[in-house]
């Protein structure tokens, strides 16, 4: 039996000479149905079905009867019709029904002509010819590709005009240019031609704070001088407020300045010259900005007043000089980590060493020793002031807060550093040792020569 019939299974009861001997079915109310030749049939959903040619209505077998299948089924049963028969017929192509056998064969041996048809029933059938499909997608994404490449080429060229055409307007516009509220300045003039900057700074700031400069950090406070740097006789301030303007406008203008009384107004500014892009200072990033803004609000916060009983923080710190010399540091060089730990030992009593420092290039000598409060950097103070030491006598004295006693080592002096510390590490001892021993054999030469000279 070929694959291609359809098996009867278990619970399939095949009708028996069905178009043999035709029958009529009648159902009650309906017209009997006449079997004969032209009627067709199929196995769907485990029940034989049939109908007449292609149009026919469907028929469902019941106990050897066949009865209309009723309408909502209609629909959905002819589709199943139409799908099994479409795969019985391409199936059956390539094969013919065998009387004798009673089976499907496979048709004669033959060659068939390899044409459009027979290639586009093939992929049809067996599968699909993809390079097309990708060849088709790899046009779509380069198109895709040069059309967005196009338009941030359009964008970038619309920016660039744009800006072009902002220094050619700034370049072409000679006259006042108004800096609306980013710049609070006002110009003064009549000002007396002996007056310096500081004294400038110092009358303009009766009416605000002067504005720093965000890159120098200096006051905008600017006398105009002349190409020999004579000045002028006129110069310009800018405020941090607005309101400072109105101010100065309202108080220091008709003001006297060394006998001289001064015009003050809100300045404009005046492009003179042509523009040159070159010139242009570079934008401030976001975190200068910021800092800059930081800056600016510090100087209106209010702070409390200190205490009389203030003391600042470089007052627990203590300055001890004459504690050592540098011929007796280049000799030692242990002698500094000999020094700072004496130190701590001998401040232990005074409180709580922080911090001692060693200034070994110092020509004076210089320790400082930091303590956690003044009272006991006081204490120190007391104690160690006019203490000698080995022959020495020592001054203490609370840091000042400015004065820097780091000094930086010459090349010639580091380089004798290192030679002492090379013999110091060699010998295995303290070089002082070492000139004592040498000393010690010297002398007990010169005592022998001196014998020999005497016999």
């Amino acid at each position: 039996m070929s694959d291609f019939v359809p098996e009867t299974e278990e619970n399939e009861e095949e009708p028996m000479n069905v178009d043999l001997e035709p029958k009529i079915a009648q159902k009650a109310g309906k017209e009997p149905v006449v079997i004969d030749q032209s009627f067709s049939r199929r196995f769907i959903n485990n029940k034989w079905y049939g109908k007449y040619g292609e149009e026919g209505e469907l028929l469902e077998h019941i106990k050897e009867d066949w009865i209309p299948v009723a309408e909502d089924e209609q629909e959905f049963l002819s589709q199943l019709w139409f799908e099994q028969e479409e795969q019985e017929r391409n199936a059956h192509k390539h094969y013919d029904w065998d009387e004798e056998k009673k089976e499907w064969v496979p048709k004669a041996n033959k060659t068939e002509e390899v044409n459009e048809d027979f290639i586009a029933e093939y992929q049809a059938n067996y599968g699909v010819q993809y390079d097309d499909i990708y060849k088709k997608m790899d046009e779509e994404l380069q198109e895709k590709a040069a059309k967005a490449l196009k338009e941030e080429e359009e964008k970038k060229e619309k920016k660039r005009k744009k800006k072009q055409k902002l220094h050619t307007e700034e370049a072409k516009n000679e006259g006042w240019v108004d800096f609306g509220d980013k710049v609070h300045a006002v110009y003064v003039s009549n000002l007396p031609l002996d007056i310096t900057d500081e004294e400038f700074q110092e009358f303009m700031s009766k009416c605000g704070v002067i504005q720093p400069d965000i890159r120098t950090n200096k006051p905008k406070c600017k006398l105009y001088r002349n190409e020999e740097g004579d000045l002028k006789g006129d110069g310009r301030c800018c405020y941090i407020k607005k309101e400072s303007i109105d101010l100065a406008c309202n108080i220091l203008d008709g003001s006297l300045l060394k006998n001289k009384e001064v015009k003050v107004e809100e300045a404009h500014f005046e492009l003179k010259g042509d523009f040159d892009p070159s010139k242009k200072r570079r934008k401030l990033t976001a975190a200068q900005k910021k800092r800059y803004m930081e800056q600016q609000n510090k100087l209106f916060e209010w702070t409390p007043d200190k205490p009389r009983n203030y003391r600042p923080k470089s007052d627990c710190t203590v300055i001890v000089k004459n504690l050592f010399t540098l011929e007796m540091m280049s000799k030692n060089a242990a002698l500094m980590l000999d020094l700072k730990e004496e130190m701590t030992q001998s401040c232990q009593k005074y409180g709580t060493v922080k911090k001692v420092v060693v200034y070994d290039n110092h020509p004076d000598g210089v320790v400082s020793v930091t303590f956690p409060t003044t009272e006991e950097s006081d204490m120190a103070v007391k104690y160690l002031n006019g203490r000698v030491v080995d022959g020495r006598k020592l001054t203490a004295e609370l840091w000042d807060g400015k004065t820097k006693y780091k000094i930086q080592e010459t090349e010639e002096d580091e380089e004798r550093r290192r030679k002492e510390f090379e013999k110091f590490i060699e010998g295995g001892g303290n070089p002082d040792d070492r000139n004592e021993e040498e000393e010690e054999e010297e002398e007990e030469e010169d005592n022998d020569d001196n014998d020999e000279e005497e016999e």
